[in-house]
């Protein structure tokens, strides 16, 4: 969902200033508008990135082999739920599903695929009955290295194929390059953190953050959460990895 949700935003507020006139523009303003989804803080932009940089430098992407307890062989299946803030008193909240899995190619290349899939009626005033429908996905390419005995940094790019539209009107298919870096951190035998920047090259260019959480339940299994926001639009996603 890292390129459609902020239209979805843009089209809530038109639609919203005066209904009946504005239904037909409103939805034209939502197919045509390419708008960013997130933009995160400085932080964020500035330090994250020239840390990856500094530790894949170090490493050299060569030298030792990532941390075997950061599994970079998996698949995983889960809940995904997005706020939009429209205006100080009305939040719209799509909601669906998100798939994921990633396969290592060797020490230090992997894969890994993406695919989410959100809808949600849209409820602005009178009009009623129309409902939101946006999907993303993903394929991209990977490195990644052992910064240390329990950190992985990461770096991968790729190709985005997003789907956005409401009922009545024709859908939006859009192709992107993404990219995105970061680093799995192995805080303990049950618990891991990630923390990454990612870059989506849409005709408006964003960036926006991603964090992540998982708890292992046993050598196959995980418990994640994952966090994708900026200021007023974010994405929740919660479920279950399968580790091969």
């Amino acid at each position: 969902m890292a390129y459609t949700l902020k239209s979805v935003q843009h089209f809530a507020m038109v639609s919203g200033t005066n209904s009946h006139k504005s239904v037909r523009l409103a939805a034209d303003f939502f197919l045509l508008t390419n708008s960013s989804f997130y933009h995160i803080g400085a932080f964020m932009k500035h330090v994250l990135p020239k840390l990856v940089y500094a530790t894949l430098l170090f490493t050299g992407f060569s030298a030792n082999a990532a941390s075997p307890d950061i599994s970079w062989n998996y698949v995983s299946a889960g809940y995904a739920k997005a706020n939009i803030k429209i205006a100080d008193d009305y939040t719209m909240k799509p909601d669906g599903y998100q798939l994921n899995a990633s396969y290592l190619l060797s020490d230090t290349l992997y894969i890994r695929g993406s695919y989410s899939d959100l809808s949600n009626d849209i409820i602005l005033d009178d009009i009623l009955g129309m409902t939101l429908d946006t999907s993303e996905l993903t394929l991209s390419l990977g490195l990644r290295q052992a910064a240390t005995t329990n950190i992985d940094a990461f770096f991968e790019g790729g190709l985005s194929r997003s789907i956005a539209g409401v009922d009545g009107f024709e859908k939006e298919r859009n192709n992107d390059f993404q990219a995105g870096a970061g680093f799995r951190y192995r805080v303990t035998s049950r618990l891991e953190l990630a923390a990454a920047l990612k870059y989506i090259n849409s005709s408006d260019s964003s960036t926006y953050g991603d964090l992540s959480a998982r708890a292992r339940l046993n050598p196959m299994f995980d418990l994640y959460a994952s966090y994708l926001f900026d200021s007023d639009v974010s994405l929740l996603g919660a479920g279950v990895v399968v580790n091969f």
